[in-house]
């Protein structure tokens, strides 16, 4: 079943059961209100004739009361303690046998149902000078009561009936006032479905309601899924690149081997060297590769307390054995503890320091601060810096500032956003400072403590 019938038929249904109850107190409180009104009537008329016949004897007191009928009133009269019935009428086609005796001592009103025949009793008690009670039953057939009825059975019925059709119109309209920006929705999916092309849903207007914050999510998903979709495109086009283009060089330099390496030390020298080099740049940018996908799938981070600057040192100690290059670390505490991953954290480092001793020739230096509940480490450079421009593009995969520039020192383009993945996955933040020819600050600002979900 479509929503849009749903909506019609839960509409009509929910309706219906409220017109229903409705209708229902409407014909009760008609009747109580209509019998209540008559016997109170009913009473005005007959408690000053009971009055006045009080006084009489009983042949003077029925006579009054016969005298005071008419055809449609039927009495009755019992006296307390005995099972004695009087009845007096003109010829009313109705009578009270079958009726209970009404035993209180006090004025009563009751609507009842004889047969086809709505009859409504009032009762009057009477207290004679010696204590005596005699109660008097006055009872009234309520023709005009029936006909009202009847007339209000009909109009609800046709009221019910033309509310009920109105529903359902107004049902189906609201369904379509629902559904069409789903159905909108739907067919734009059908269409990136078959197409596999990125579509928006048209949006109209400025409400608030749920329908129009769904449309914009689904345009905002649309807008993400497209710009990771061309991210990846142009992810692959790059790495696909970068290999083809190790993989041509290797190529050369193979095939001179083969051609002339034999026969020419320089040659093959030259030739060895070259491919050894490739290959060492096309085994460090796969796992780069595979260390940048890792990231982004969000594996569990194994954290434990980890002293920043110790960590700092360590890696330190690792490039004084590969360059003999100064780093020098600033520290204002001599132990900084955070929650991390402790060889992540070794990889940041790794990652900007490499980068840092790459592009300059000044010592490096490494600040270490604590900020409130963050903890901030700059990594900086006295090198041929970074122009403006270029700044905002150097976390993008495989981006090149100067090609040969990267090729010369070995670089691959992914190390940056491998850093700000790291970063990313411990909830923190990363900034680059560079001005060309004045060197490059990085700098980093982690939670002392990460969120325990993320834990």
């Amino acid at each position: 079943m479509k929503l849009g019938t749903k909506i019609t038929l839960l509409t009509t249904l929910l309706l219906i059961g409220i017109l229903l109850c409705v209708d229902l107190a409407v014909y009760s409180l008609f009747i109580n209100n209509a019998a209540q009104n008559a016997g109170e009537l009913l009473l005005g008329k007959w408690e000053p004739i009971v009055e006045q016949a009080r006084l009489l004897n009983v042949k003077a007191r029925d006579s009054l009361l016969y005298d005071s009928l008419t055809e449609d009133n039927v009495i009755r009269i019992t006296a307390a303690g005995s099972t004695a019935k009087r009845n007096i009428s003109k010829g009313a086609d109705f009578n009270l046998d079958g009726i209970s005796v009404n035993y209180s001592a006090t004025k009563g009103i009751r609507l009842l149902q004889k047969e086809d025949k709505r009859i409504l009793v009032v009762c009057i008690p009477v207290f004679s000078s010696n204590g005596s009670l005699t109660r008097f039953e006055f009872a009234e057939k309520l023709d005009d009561l029936e006909t009202n009825i009847r007339i209000l059975v009909t109009t609800l019925t046709f009221t019910t009936f033309g509310a009920v059709l109105l529903s359902m119109l107004g049902g189906s309209l609201l369904s379509r006032t629902v559904v069409k920006p789903i159905a909108s929705s739907i067919r734009t999916m059908k269409e990136i479905e078959r197409s596999l092309t990125f579509k928006r849903i048209p949006v109209k207007g400025q409400s608030a309601d749920e329908l129009f914050e769904m449309t914009e999510t689904f345009n905002r998903m649309m807008d993400r899924l497209e710009e990771s979709f061309w991210s990846q495109q142009q992810f692959v086009s790059d790495a696909s690149h970068e290999l083809n283009t190790t993989l041509m060089i290797i190529e050369g330099y193979s095939n001179m081997l083969r051609r002339w390496g034999t026969h020419d030390t320089k040659v093959q020298e030259e030739a060895v060297t070259s491919i050894y080099e490739e290959t060492k740049r096309m085994r460090v940018m796969t796992q780069q590769l595979l260390n940048l996908a890792s990231s982004q799938q969000g594996g569990q981070l194994m954290l434990q307390a980890v002293d920043l600057i110790h960590t700092c040192e360590q890696v330190i100690t690792h490039f004084k054995q590969l360059s003999t290059r100064r780093i020098i670390l600033h520290a204002e505490e001599k132990d900084m503890v955070i929650q991390a991953d402790h060889s992540k954290m070794k990889q940041l480092l790794i990652i900007l320091l490499d980068n840092a001793l790459k592009y300059s020739t000044a010592p490096v230096e490494i600040h270490i601060a604590r900020q409130a509940e963050t903890v901030q480490f700059i990594v900086k450079d006295y090198g041929i810096g970074i122009p403006p421009g270029e700044v905002k593009h150097v976390f993008e995969r495989f981006y090149r500032i100067d090609s040969s520039r990267h090729r010369k020192t070995g670089g691959t383009g992914l190390g940056l956003p491998i850093a700000k993945s790291i970063v990313e996955e411990h909830h923190g933040w990363i900034q680059i400072e560079s001005n060309k020819g004045a060197g490059t600050e990085v700098i980093v600002k982690l939670p002392a403590v990460l969120p325990i979900q993320n834990a």
